[in-house]
Parts: C-alpha cells; sequence; structure tokens
C-alpha cells in the first residue's frame, strides 16, 4: 500500500500500512518464574498470566 493511497486518519494515528508477522516463542517456559510488577505496585509472577490458557503479552515503552 502506498503512503499516499493511505487514508488520513490511518496516517496520522501511525498504525501500521502492511500486516506484521508474527513470532511467538516456541517454548515461553523460561519465562515462567520472571517477576513483574502490575499496575499496583504488586509483585506478579509472569507465569500466572497463563495458567489457565493463552495469553498476550505487551510490552510499552516509557516515553518521558
Amino acid at each position: 500500500m502506498r503512503a499516499s493511497s493511505v487514508p488520513p486518519m490511518r496516517r496520522l494515528l501511525g498504525t501500521a500500512v502492511k500486516r506484521q508477522k508474527t513470532r511467538p516463542p516456541e517454548d515461553a517456559s523460561g519465562l515462567t518464574d520472571i517477576v513483574v510488577k502490575d499496575l499496583e505496585g504488586n509483585e506478579v509472577r509472569l507465569g500466572s498470566f497463563w495458567e489457565d490458557g493463552p495469553a498476550v503479552l505487551v510490552f510499552l515503552r516509557h516515553y518521558g
């Protein structure tokens, strides 16, 4: 898709023009014991998120 054919609002929001490929890990068992903090500052074991089923993990870059 050419930049000129992208709708103006889509260009403004910076959304992806081309579909991106995903690369999920073959084995995420090494991540289960890593401890992270939730929004309230409580420590949570990363593996607890996918104990009952699949989970999506998103890391956001901090700006500021």
